[in-house]
This record gives structure tokens, C-alpha cells and sequence, in this order.
């Protein structure tokens, strides 16, 4: 695969916790690039070369709107492992369990949960997809050994795999 760079610039910042974490940086086009830096969700454009937050998880977090299984009381100082972005949805997973849903056509947060209380509860991995039907779901991988796939539209839980050992990374391949 051949690319031709035609921008650099060090304006914005990445921060990742510990080597490991990866997905705390998305490309959704060639001009959109979606990142962690410190405790905010940055996007940033190639051709404005503007950075704008749309989520800061330092302080309080908590939906907008409700949900049934929504914590409505929400969060506070999240540290975000891992996050995915896709047609216009954003979703981050933090090191406690933690799941943070937004429409980024939407003011606030839409959703929160926690996936478990278990002290290795960790949030892997996110993937974004959609269904054979067309539905928008995401799912979580998280160190609890579990798997977890949510309907987006809803935001319920639909399935949730549990395995022997903890689980490092989804696909939405079985569920097409």
C-alpha cells in the first residue's frame, strides 16, 4: 500500500497510558483523526487543522439521555483504555469497566454503564459494526473473560460470551 503524506503537524498530542493500549487513535477519513489526550476525546482536522473536545472524562461524567441499564449518576476521572469511532457514534471503555456512549451529532452523552465490578474488568477492545439487518451494535472485550455486543439504537445489552481467559480483541465477523 503506497501513502503519500501531504501534513504533519505536533500541534496535537496523543496521550496513552501504558504501552499496551492501542485503539486510543482513529482515522474515520482521510481529513478526521479521532485521539485521546490526557483525559479528552480530541478530534482533529486535516483541513481546518482544528483540534475540538467532545468528551472530557476528567471530571463528572453522565447521559443526557436514559436508558434502561444507563447509570444515570455516570462517572468521574474515567481513565479511557480504549475507544472506537464510526458513522458518527463514539464509545469508550476505561480501566473499571467503565463504557461511555455519544452521538457526536448529539450534545452530552448518551450512555453508561459498567460492564462489571470484577477488579480485572478492564475494557479491552470496542468495535462498532453493523448487523446482517442493518442494526448499529457495538461490542467490548474486556480482562472480565466476557464479550459483551450492545445494540447502539437502544443501547441493551443483546449478548453476552463469557471465556476461559481474558479476552484482547472483538470482531464483529460471527455476528454478519
Amino acid at each position: 500500500m503506497y501513502y503519500e503524506f501531504r501534513k504533519n503537524t505536533r500541534s496535537v498530542k496523543s496521550t496513552i497510558l501504558h504501552f499496551q493500549l492501542r485503539n486510543l487513535v482513529w482515522a474515520t477519513s482521510k481529513h478526521d483523526v479521532y485521539l485521546m489526550s490526557h483525559y479528552s476525546v480530541l478530534h482533529w482536522s486535516a483541513l481546518s487543522g482544528v483540534d475540538t473536545e467532545l468528551m472530557n472524562v476528567q471530571g463528572h461524567v453522565a447521559p443526557k439521555e436514559k436508558h434502561p441499564g444507563s447509570l444515570l449518576e455516570g462517572f468521574s476521572q474515567t481513565k479511557v483504555s480504549t475507544m472506537a469511532v464510526k458513522d458518527n457514534l463514539l464509545v469508550a471503555g476505561g480501566f473499571q469497566g467503565e463504557l461511555i456512549c455519544k452521538h457526536l451529532d448529539r450534545e452530552g452523552i448518551s450512555f453508561c454503564c459498567r460492564t462489571s465490578h470484577d477488579d480485572n474488568a478492564l475494557t479491552n477492545a470496542i468495535e462498532i459494526f453493523n448487523t446482517s439487518s442493518g442494526a448499529v451494535h457495538f461490542m467490548a472485550s474486556s480482562n472480565d473473560n466476557g464479550v459483551r455486543d450492545y445494540d447502539m439504537e437502544r443501547f441493551q445489552l443483546c449478548n453476552h460470551f463469557q471465556f476461559d481467559c481474558p479476552v484482547n480483541l472483538c470482531t464483529s465477523v460471527f455476528w454478519i
